[in-house]
């Protein structure tokens, strides 16, 4: 695959590793005084060790609680210590309760504000995504505490227990659901298959796409709300979109040169993106109301590097962002404002 062009030749770089000790599928990289650029590269090399200790694996000596879904939690004090994070999610009827797949398990942030680990199983949960009309239907891949990968599975109570479905083998390390349709799916695994795959049952069954005109691997896949078929690949080479399901792809041009990071959908009657531009005159925050063609700086108040963004399905004015130092951010108006939840 092809490398990106780098805006400015004399450019410094530092790469920042989103995975540090699992497979590493994704860097980015930080220009030191020259701007900023960007450096995403994947590795296939599956896991075969235990991670870390750190809180995951020795969490706090308390009591677990439970949710009505039946779903246990267990005080999640300093998570975001020798941690990362892959996902975001936000509960469909509740916009004010967010849960973050990390390398060490997964995070709820209850509607008090409080962070709890969730369920029986401490995995790194490279790939995740929730089912947008389901609070308790849970996806994940990625690798057990004891090594190898999960294959693609399903939780049907918030992820207190998880079911392998497909796949077995596989490590998806970007992973979407259908808005619209929540039984179509679209993965990339970093071991264990390779290429684009599609499912339209819910992922009982996968279809390797074609990749046409795709120039750079995918670190993050994005479906559009109104439209199951129209999908959308964050590269280290910028933005591309497939209108057929991932068999042909085209650049979106304004992208090219500053490619994006943390991205995220809005429902609405045209697609609206807001997206973390790494572009090296004024990086940020972003939205575009026109498919990507042009942008517009949203508000301040996140701090470094957006690397996933997250909108409430059933409040769009409630979004959630996280850097690559692991802090949330939360805004209430549509991104225009943020607060960095603690």
């Amino acid at each position: 695959m092809s490398q990106p062009k780098s805006p400015e030749r004399s450019m410094k770089w530092m790469t920042i590793a989103m995975i540090a000790c699992c497979a590493i599928p994704i860097a980015i990289a930080l220009s030191l005084g020259g701007g900023l650029g960007v450096l995403l590269g994947r590795s296939t090399q599956q896991s075969t060790s235990p991670i870390s200790t750190n809180s995951a694996q020795n969490p706090p000596q308390s009591q677990p609680s439970t949710t009505k879904s039946g779903v246990s939690l267990q005080p999640a004090e300093n998570w975001q210590a020798d941690n990362h994070v892959h996902g975001l999610a936000v509960n469909p009827k509740n916009p004010k309760i967010l849960y973050v797949a990390t390398h060490n398990g997964l995070l709820q942030r209850s509607e008090a504000g409080q962070w709890f680990w969730m369920g029986k199983q401490r995995a790194d949960y490279m790939g995740f995504t929730a089912d947008p009309t389901n609070e308790n239907r849970f996806y994940s891949s990625g690798h057990p505490p004891t090594g190898g990968n999960l294959g693609f599975q399903l939780s049907d109570n918030q992820g207190e227990d998880w079911q392998q479905i497909a796949l077995p083998g596989v490590d998806f390390h970007a992973l979407a659901i259908a808005p619209s349709n929540p039984n179509v799916f679209y993965g990339f695994p970093a071991s264990g298959a390779e290429g684009i795959h599609h499912s339209t049952d819910g992922g009982k069954t996968w279809v390797q796409t074609q990749m046409k005109g795709l120039e750079a691997a995918p670190f993050g896949l994005h479906v559009d709300p109104r439209n199951a078929d129209h999908v959308f690949a964050t590269t280290r080479a910028g933005l591309y979109e497939s209108r057929d399901r991932g068999e042909t792809w085209s650049a979106i041009a304004s992208t090219q040169n500053a490619p994006i990071a943390g991205l995220a959908l809005l429902n609405s009657n045209n697609t609206v993106m807001i997206g973390y531009r790494v572009v090296q005159s004024d990086p940020g925050l972003y939205r575009s109301n026109d498919n990507g063609k042009t942008w517009e700086k949203l508000g301040a108040g996140t701090e470094g590097l957006i690397l996933q963004v997250a909108i409430a399905p059933s409040n769009s004015q409630i979004i959630y962002a996280v850097n690559e130092n692991n802090v949330v951010f939360q805004s209430q108006d549509g991104a225009k404002t943020w607060t960095r939840l603690g």
